[in-house]
């Protein structure tokens, strides 16, 4: 059975280990991962059967503009439908916001514009990665 949870309630270890499915360099830092996940404004899990496979995460000024650093749903749970029902409940959640940001990288595209989002090609994330 698949639920979807706005609580935080996920431990560092499910964190790194979801991290480290997916192959994201995140699951190097465990410690500052797991305290960046607790204190961000809001926090989606998808669980199966008691098993954390995914999460989506955002961070906001609360009211014009809100980021979106993380969506990742455990390789076994990919092509289910799974990371687009967290991107629409987040959008959901924020749909007064007046701007949606999320970096991704160039094969992921198809998917966000499935989900409603656009690239702009007369902008450029920038970065400075410590």
């Amino acid at each position: 059975m698949v639920t979807l949870s706005f609580d935080k309630n996920f431990t560092q270890t499910e964190i790194t280990e979801l991290f480290k499915s997916v192959e994201w360099e995140s699951a190097n830092f465990p410690e500052k991962l797991f305290n960046s996940l607790k204190k961000s404004e809001t926090v989606i899990t998808l669980h199966e059967n008691g098993k954390l496979t995914g999460l989506m995460s955002a961070v906001s000024d609360e009211g014009m503009n809100v980021y979106f650093p993380y969506l990742l749903i455990d390789p076994k749970y990919q092509g289910k439908g799974f990371g687009k029902m967290l991107t629409e409940k987040m959008l959901q959640r924020y749909s007064n916001f007046y701007r949606k940001i999320l970096i991704c990288s160039n094969e992921k595209i198809p998917f966000y514009e499935k989900c409603g989002m656009t690239p702009y090609t007369d902008q450029c994330p920038m970065m400075k990665i410590d």
